[in-house]
């Protein structure tokens, strides 16, 4: 996948129910174009889903964050093989040996999708990488391993919008960005630690912008995609000029 010249919102689609997921997309309107699955969703409501999403226009980004030997993540990329997905996450930290044999599963049964390695969760602060024996800062962990997803062939990388700047002055230019960790202007952080409005993001580099509670929580979904999407328009302009 190239890298686009604008920035795209993907919406984070975990919530409590199939039924509230349908209320919530049809409230988001026709401006919404991609959706992330995560695992709470797909565990409860399965592949059925993702057809069902698929078959309406949407762009499945499959958030499942595959992380085990590389022989089960390989053969887990192939079970996905029949599914409309345009996206699919693997963790980096499973190593190279893994990264290696997702990417070329991933070319091989779904060649049109495109694999991304999640680097270091947003949720994660210094302290929190301490705790699991990671003395590296957030930033030094996430250029490791993204450095170690990108030489294995993996065609994106999930990152805060903190490190995409820095991301994007050493990895090759064909690789796209993902970003979570994105708040509109005065919304709650919620349990995000490393974050950036739509417009920070998108001047920094991302691709894509995955935004959950600002747009699931709001009265007008489709109001708050707007005013992001807007946003995004306007800060491509001043890019431009």
């Amino acid at each position: 996948m190239q890298i686009q010249n604008t920035t795209e919102v993907i919406l984070a689609l975990d919530v409590e129910s199939r039924s509230r997921a349908e209320t919530i997309i049809q409230a988001a309107g026709e401006n919404l174009k991609w959706i992330k699955i995560g695992l709470q969703t797909y565990l409860r409501d399965g592949p059925t889903f993702v057809c069902d999403l698929a078959s309406e226009g949407k762009n499945i980004f499959l958030d499942l964050k595959l992380h085990d030997i590389p022989n089960t993540m390989a053969k887990a990329i192939e079970s996905l093989s029949t599914l409309p997905i345009s996206m699919l996450t693997i963790h980096a930290s499973a190593g190279s040996e893994a990264l290696t044999r997702c990417s070329d599963t991933m070319r091989g049964v779904l060649p049109d999708a495109t694999l991304l390695a999640v680097t270091v969760l947003t949720s994660m602060d210094s302290e929190n990488l301490n705790r699991l024996g990671v003395m590296n800062t957030p930033e030094d962990q996430v250029t490791r391993l993204a450095k170690l997803a990108t030489d294995a062939g993996v065609g994106g990388i999930v990152c805060s919008p903190k490190e995409l700047r820095s991301l994007r002055n050493i990895l090759p230019s064909t690789v796209s960005f993902v970003t979570p960790g994105i708040r509109p202007a005065g919304s709650d952080l919620g349990d995000q630690k490393r974050v950036m409005t739509p417009a920070e993001a998108s001047q920094a580099g991302a691709n894509y912008l995955v935004v959950g509670r600002p747009i699931l929580e709001a009265e007008n979904p489709a109001g708050v995609i707007g005013q992001i999407q807007e946003e995004l328009a306007s800060s491509q302009k001043s890019l431009l000029s």
